[in-house]
């Protein structure tokens, strides 16, 4: 508890704690000089995409088993992948057989991505954020964002989404 002996406290005015005071001073001034846009965050994986892709989890078959029976998907099904990364969860689709374009905001992820599925004909990997991609007026039925999609802008993202899947995808 913080004991204000001022006069502005004898006086029965209000006081701040001191606390108060600096974090109210902070958030207001020097909040965006000490602490970037949160989704400049993300930007730091790029920097090390070998050590990203060694560290990060991968995903278990089940899901991809999981996602195809939600689905519905078939042979046909095309998927985009929002933030592929390293191509960690891209390689399941990719290795059932289903057509996938991976989107990646990070050069050199997606880098690391090209070359982790290089041996796949069914897949392409595309350097680029999610709201400023070029679809080129490309559907999709499925979308799937592994681990990503916080890193989208809502703002954009779930009208964007809506926007590149088919009418039942």
């Amino acid at each position: 508890m913080y004991a204000a002996s001022s006069a502005s406290a004898a006086a029965g005015k209000p006081v701040a704690s001191p606390w108060t005071s600096l974090i109210g001073r902070a958030l207001v001034t020097d909040y965006p000089k000490t602490h970037p846009n949160p989704h400049d965050f993300g930007r730091v994986f790029n920097e090390v995409p070998e050590l990203y892709d060694r560290v990060r989890p991968g995903y278990p078959d089940e899901l991809f088993a999981d996602l195809v029976a939600v689905t519905g998907m078939d042979e046909r099904s095309s998927v985009l992948e929002v933030g592929c990364g390293t191509g960690q969860a891209t390689r399941s689709p990719v290795a059932l057989g289903y057509s996938v374009t991976a989107v990646e905001a990070g050069a050199d992820m997606a880098a690391l991505a090209r070359q982790r599925i290089a041996t796949f004909r069914n897949v392409e990997v595309e350097t680029s954020t999610f709201e400023e991609w070029d679809d080129r007026g490309g559907r999709f039925d499925v979308l799937v964002a592994a681990s990503s999609w916080h890193w989208v802008d809502p703002s954009i993202g779930w009208q964007r989404a809506h926007g590149v899947l088919h009418p039942r995808g």
